[in-house]
């Protein structure tokens, strides 16, 4: 399924291209042993570091470049190469990214570099988002904004602001973020030549923003400009403009909306419906190249004989949108691999019988010992008593482990319970409590300052406003984090829809969400329960899957709801996994378990990893 924000990609450097695609890295490599002067060799090695984009071979290229630098006291190149390692860094070792992005904003600082702060500023916005500090990210981009103001760069301006709206965007703050849109859309629109990509990007987003707001037909105004210049480019993302304009009419005529401005938007492009969307989709070149967006556009058509009461139909494309998911995953490598682990498998079930055949024939040669031995019915004797006591042991550390656990379980359960309780109580009580009287103090400065302080001096009153502006934000940030707002005032769907959107905007793997059957109301108990365990397995797959996709599909059938996480990345053997270790894991049973639920993994080294979570609906109403 397609990304909501495909513009979320939000790399001030560009999508860079792989290094063994890419001609320029190699002949970079040949030319390093041939140049003697340290200057050249440390651009150079920079050079290839920024075409490698990131992984272990463009850290090491990055950290050779640092080296040469420090020993030849170059500072601008230092701090490139400071700013080169924190982008390239994995996002498991966020200390060390951010260690090495203060380094470069120090270097930059002390030669007075405001284009090594911009782009440092920026880099460190991009990383804020990408761990849900988007408040952070917001100052950090603002800083950068300034930066490139002072140079006069309108380009890079252009580029921050995008990144700023994004940020605005998370935060729920629709107007400003299409404020900030609408000043890059400004510069993009006159730039020469002209960047179609960008200006779709940008469009794209307006969409989204507008389609929050409720103003469905400006939205799908945003997403046909957007669409017009991805076509003069002849790029195959215009498959997902088509979509999303039938999507945003079937969902609003699920939640009983006007969709009449839709339509009129759609009829003067010139299609009849939105089926002429979706078939016009269908024969877009490439889309036969891209699962996702297969899958997007059957779900779209499903929505169709859904609200047409086709139910037939649309269950015959559940079994083709399960069919496309499967052959997917049958590439190549993974037939390989389940040849590999065949012959495995037969060699160890080989020497798993010879064993089995020489412990038997030991067996036997024992049995006949017994037979010429006087003693041999006594120690049979004894030998029945000594299992049945290990037997009864046994039992009793069974019946003690299941007494544990059901004491564990008991003190989870209290222990989650309270946690969200106190999070619900602390958010209300900054927002309502706090929030209310700093708001109030912040009244009263201003009145204070307007009757007896003189604007023209810096006055302890100017400090004391700035501080309070400042906590004010500090309480609105920690009162949005401790619970989410969409899942109070729209539910979990939506609110897990949203989360996914988040997850695909900001990280490298494509994120999508299907949900199948009728929303059914559960408890406020078991809802924040099951956006915790999402939240986690999601946590999981940023962390150490790798993946390119990541698939949540939410299913209510008659008495069950089924919530399954799959991705694509390396995968892992569960059995390996140590009590330090999991958890994550641990987190996502001990709340499954809380709920009534049950929970499954199914992974293996190479294969990806599926997370299945099962609640009664009964149960958990």
């Amino acid at each position: 399924m397609p990304r909501k924000f495909s513009y979320f990609l939000i790399c001030w450097l560009g999508f860079a291209s792989l290094a063994w695609s890419n001609p320029e890295v190699d002949s970079l490599k040949n030319l390093v042993p041939q140049l003697s002067d340290d200057s050249l060799r440390c651009a150079t090695y920079l050079r290839i570091a920024y075409l490698l984009y990131d992984g272990p071979e463009s850290v090491q290229y990055a950290q050779q470049a640092l080296e040469i630098a420090r020993a030849t006291d170059q500072r601008n190149q230092m701090g490139l190469a400071y700013h080169r390692l924190a982008w390239c860094l994995g996002y498991e070792e966020m200390d060390q990214k951010t260690a090495y992005l203060d380094s470069a904003e120090q270097v930059f600082l002390t030669i007075g570099d405001l284009n090594g702060l911009g782009r440092v500023l920026d880099t460190k916005g991009v990383l804020l988002i990408n761990y849900g500090s988007t408040e952070d990210a917001q100052d950090a981009f603002a800083q950068a904004y300034n930066y490139y103001d002072q140079l006069g760069n309108e380009e890079r301006k252009a580029g921050v602001l995008n990144n700023w709206a994004i940020s605005l965007y998370e935060s729920g703050w629709q107007e400003e973020a299409i404020a900030k849109y609408h000043q890059a859309l400004d510069y993009r629109l006159q730039e020469q030549p002209e960047n179609s990509i960008e200006i779709a990007r940008l469009y794209h987003g307006l969409g989204e923003c507008s389609r929050l707001q409720g103003e469905l037909e400006q939205a799908t105004i945003h997403q046909i400009a957007s669409f017009h210049y991805r076509q003069k480019i002849r790029d195959r993302a215009i498959i997902e403009n088509l979509i999303i304009i039938a999507n945003m009419a079937y969902e609003a005529a699920e939640q009983g909306q006007d969709t009449s401005g839709i339509y009129r938007q759609i009829h003067a492009w010139g299609f009849a419906g939105t089926t002429a969307l979706l078939d016009s989709a269908e024969q877009v070149s490439g889309l036969s190249e891209s699962t996702g967006l297969q899958l997007y556009l059957k779900n779209a058509w499903r929505k169709w004989y859904l609200l047409r009461g086709n139910y037939e139909a649309a269950y015959q494309l559940i079994d083709e949108i399960k069919t496309i998911e499967e052959e997917g995953k049958l590439s190549a490598s993974s037939l390989e691999a389940m040849a590999d682990l065949k012959v495995k498998y037969d060699r160890e079930r080989l020497q798993r019988e010879l064993l089995e055949e020489e412990i038997s024939n030991q067996k036997k040669a024992t049995q006949v010992n017994l037979l010429f031995l006087s003693l041999g019915i006594l120690l049979l004797a004894l030998l029945i008593v000594f299992l049945i006591y290990q037997n009864r042991l046994k039992a009793n550390r069974l019946l003690l482990t299941a007494a544990k656990q059901e004491q564990q379980l008991i003190a989870i359960n209290s222990m989650l319970e309270g946690q969200e309780k106190e999070r619900a109580r602390i958010a209300r009580d900054l927002h309502d409590g706090l929030g209310n009287l700093l708001a109030t103090i912040k009244a009263n400065l201003g009145n204070l300052g307007q009757q007896s302080l003189d604007r023209t001096t810096p006055t302890p009153y100017t400090k004391t406003s700035e501080m309070v502006d400042e906590a004010c934000i500090e309480v609105r940030k920690i009162a949005h984090e401790m619970m989410p707002r969409s899942l109070e005032k729209l539910g979990l769907p939506q609110a897990l829809t949203d989360l996914i959107h988040r997850m695909d905007e900001t990280h490298a793997f494509s994120a999508s969400i299907a949900i199948y059957g009728q929303e059914q109301s559960l408890s406020d108990g078991v809802n924040i329960m099951l956006y915790r365990i999402v939240q986690e397995a999601l946590n999981n797959v940023v962390k150490y899957a790798q993946a390119t996709e990541v698939d949540l599909q939410m299913t209510y059938a008659e008495e069950w709801l089924n919530i399954t996480i799959e991705d694509d990345g390396v995968g892992f053997d569960p059995k390996r996994i140590g009590p330090d270790e999991g958890l994550g894991l641990n987190s996502i049973a001990f709340r499954t378990q809380y709920i009534g639920g049950n929970f499954e993994i199914d992974s293996r080294p190479g294969m990806g990893t599926m997370i299945s979570i099962n609640v009664s609906l009964k149960e958990a109403a």
